[in-house]
């Protein structure tokens, strides 16, 4: 969640000043509003608050959008919601909570708070509209624009005749990332499957919730289903989904999720004798390998030591295309090799995903610089052995600097984090990641 005051100094205010006055500083948060100045100009001149929405701020994908303002009697003031000069949402101050008279204006007992009812009792928590967006697209670098008119329905006047004006007063924004998957959970024995989503420094848990159906029962997968979880993809609209793997068929299944809840599944399998297409291929990672913005499906062949790369979309299997090396020889690495594929993640910054491994002997770690799917160079991550009960479950962005991290869980359910800076790992970057699960039988995947 971040808070956004409007009031605050990363907010460029246009026709816009600030007020705390008439009880105001009592009920808003950092106690004080914005109100339109010029309001009552024959050609209506908005209010507009203006800011970026950055990488620190939260990572892209769907945001929802929670408004605090003062909703007075006197006036119906439209709002819109803008991202990069495109309109996405617009709202009207309609709810017209009591106010002094004769003159109506902003007090506590018009507050719409963020969330809940307000303090005054005039609004309930039923009755809060808030979230006022839902499901609206942000990335790093947007432009947010939110314009206010000022309103006078000519229903109210003031001691001396004229007409009041609901200024279009405004407190905070709060934008919160709606719960999709920063770590998918699973237990093969009880079934339960469930969707984290974490801090912007990835080290503990802001959302938890069950995945349930659409009739708001929660969904069951047993260890004798046949479908194994086999980690997170994000075909492209910025929702990390989960993926399966046929233990049976070889096929991979893609849950599209709403929020926590299950709306269908993406099922599908590559033709015979191509990557996937058989059991001896196993998933190890999905990245963003040519910067498309949808992610791929990285694969490994057991038996060849072949590692392919799946392109995805929503009607499934597009093509696959072997790693191969600058003359486009295919690069091989032996199923007897210590070393083994665990991950693909953007470890050097370029926005393109690279191939991680892992050495199970030493327990270090290494990566496969890719330029898409042709290999340049390998990297050694500098850091201790991954040693102990801990087991590497995934690399992922937990801090939102571009490089991935690394993810852990051990036989005791604590969960960890390797924070990578410079392709090392320092001791103050080994982080725990808060709540711990107890129960072993469940895993996560990232």
């Amino acid at each position: 969640m971040v808070l956004i005051e409007a009031e605050g100094d990363r907010v460029t205010r246009e026709n816009y000043g600030i007020t705390g006055f008439n009880n105001i500083d009592l009920v808003a948060s950092g106690g004080r509003a914005v109100e339109i100045i010029d309001f009552d100009n024959p050609v209506p001149v908005p209010g507009l608050l203006t800011f970026t929405w950055t990488a620190q701020d939260g990572p892209a994908g769907k945001y929802d959008i929670s408004i605090a303002y003062f909703d007075e009697e006197d006036g119906d003031s439209p709002l819109t919601f803008s991202v990069n000069g495109q309109v996405v949402g617009t709202y009207v101050y309609d709810l017209n909570l009591l106010a002094n008279r004769p003159e109506p204006t902003a007090e506590p007992r018009n507050y719409v708070p963020l969330s809940g009812g307000n303090s005054s009792g005039t609004l309930s928590a039923e009755a809060n509209p808030n979230a006022i967006f839902q499901n609206i697209d942000l990335a790093p670098d947007d432009v947010i624009q939110i314009s206010v008119l000022a309103n006078s329905n000519g229903n109210f006047t003031d001691e001396n005749g004229d007409g009041t004006f609901e200024r279009g007063r405004l407190d905070a924004i709060e934008i919160t990332r709606i719960p999709s998957v920063d770590l998918f959970w699973h237990n093969p024995v009880n079934g339960q499957v469930a969707l984290w989503t974490l801090n912007g420094q990835g080290t503990s848990v802001e959302t938890t919730a069950f995945i349930t159906d659409q009739s708001g029962q929660e969904v069951s997968v047993l260890e004798n289903d046949g479908l194994k979880a086999s980690g997170v993809i994000d075909l492209g609209d910025g929702i990390r989904n989960p993926l399966w793997r046929d233990t049976v068929t070889g096929g991979i299944a893609v849950w599209n999720m709403e929020r926590s809840e299950f709306q269908d599944a993406i099922t599908t399998q590559a033709p015979a004798g191509q990557p996937g297409s058989d059991l001896s291929w196993e998933i190890r990672g999905t990245g963003d390998v040519n910067g498309g913005g949808a992610e791929e499906i990285f694969w490994y062949n057991t038996s060849s030591g072949e590692i392919a790369v799946w392109e995805i979309d929503e009607t499934g299997f597009q093509n696959a295309t072997f790693i191969t090396d600058s003359n486009g020889e295919q690069m091989i690495e032996s199923p007897l090799s210590s070393w083994r594929l665990v991950a693909a993640g953007d470890m050097d910054g370029d926005g393109d995903a690279d191939a991680i491994w892992e050495n199970m002997t030493t327990e270090q770690f290494a990566y496969w610089r890719l330029d898409g799917t042709v290999y340049q160079e390998a990297v050694l991550i500098t850091s201790r052995p991954a040693d102990g009960p801990w087991e590497f479950r995934g690399a992922y962005d937990a801090n939102r600097d571009g490089i991935d991290d690394f993810f852990f869980r051990n036989s005791q359910g604590q969960n960890g984090l390797w924070i990578i800076e410079n392709n090392s790992v320092s001791e103050e970057n080994i982080l725990g990641i808060t709540p711990s699960v107890p129960d072993i039988d469940f895993s996560f995947y990232v």
